[in-house]
Order: C-alpha cells, then sequence, then structure tokens
C-alpha cells in the first residue's frame, strides 16, 4: 500500500479490505478542531454525512488529545473502551460493533480528519492499527477534499 487515495470510496475498501470493517466513518475537524463533521458514513441513517459534534461535549478530552495534538491512532479494544471515550457507544454497541479504531489524517502538519474503523470485539489487533495508520497517511486528499464539499453545502 503506498499511493494516495482519490476519493473516501477507495479509503473505505482499502479498511474493508485490508483490515475489515463493520461500521466506517470519516470525521473532518472544522473551527480549528473544536468542531467534528461527518463527511463520510456507511451507515448514513445512525451517521448520517453532515452530522456534527462539539469536541468540548461529545468527546472525551483523552481522544481529543491523542488524535489531533499527539497524532496517534486510538484503539478501543473493547465496549469498555468506546464507552469510556464516545457517548454514542449505544448506537455503536447497536450495530455489532465492540471494538474501534480512530487514526488520524494529517496534511500539512495539521490533523484535519480521523477515519473510524468499527468491527465486533476482537476483531482488531495491532497489525490492524498499523494497517489503518497506513491508509490514513494516504487519505489527506480525499478527507480535505470532501470536507470543503461537506462545509460548503
Amino acid at each position: 500500500m503506498s499511493e494516495e487515495f482519490a476519493s473516501l470510496e477507495d479509503v473505505h475498501r482499502a479498511v474493508a479490505e485490508h483490515i475489515g470493517v463493520k461500521l466506517f466513518t470519516v470525521l473532518g475537524f472544522a473551527d480549528q478542531g473544536r468542531t467534528m463533521c461527518r463527511i463520510y458514513s456507511t451507515h448514513p441513517v445512525a451517521y448520517p454525512v453532515g452530522g456534527t459534534k462539539d469536541t468540548s461535549q461529545d468527546v472525551a478530552a483523552e481522544w481529543l488529545a491523542l488524535a489531533i495534538e499527539e497524532q496517534k491512532p486510538y484503539f478501543g479494544q473493547g465496549p469498555a473502551e468506546v464507552e469510556r471515550i464516545f457517548k454514542d457507544a449505544e448506537v455503536i454497541r447497536s450495530l455489532g460493533c465492540g471494538t474501534i479504531i480512530n487514526a488520524p489524517v494529517v496534511k500539512d502538519g495539521v490533523t484535519i480528519g480521523a477515519l473510524n474503523i468499527l468491527d465486533a470485539e476482537g476483531a482488531y489487533d495491532q497489525e490492524s492499527v498499523g494497517d489503518a495508520v497506513d491508509i490514513a497517511g494516504r487519505s489527506a486528499g480525499a478527507v480535505s477534499t470532501a470536507l470543503r464539499r461537506t462545509l460548503n453545502h
């Protein structure tokens, strides 16, 4: 894996092929990271494109520091780790997901988004996290384009 992705659909295909996924969303960061905007979703009823989250209220500060400031992935290996970080853990659980990888997408040294990759508990390991980081590293152009398109509608 080495090419930059042309679209978020291409990113999704790579995630499905190399990692496996039940729920895949992509968040873009707006307002210097104060707002997260969903720019791609495999489950648009539960997680519609254009949906936003206020980072000060809807996500744990620990996750924000890791993703935005440290630009490192978050690996929630089980339901307890998902619940500790995400207020929408009940929806996540209802979709059959119990493990999550969040891989930050960085462009020009700034975190512009995150790939959110979820599956059943036990589906992922450290190799999966490495694959997610690789895919996220090649997603900046697609995320940037989709974020601009979503915010301008």
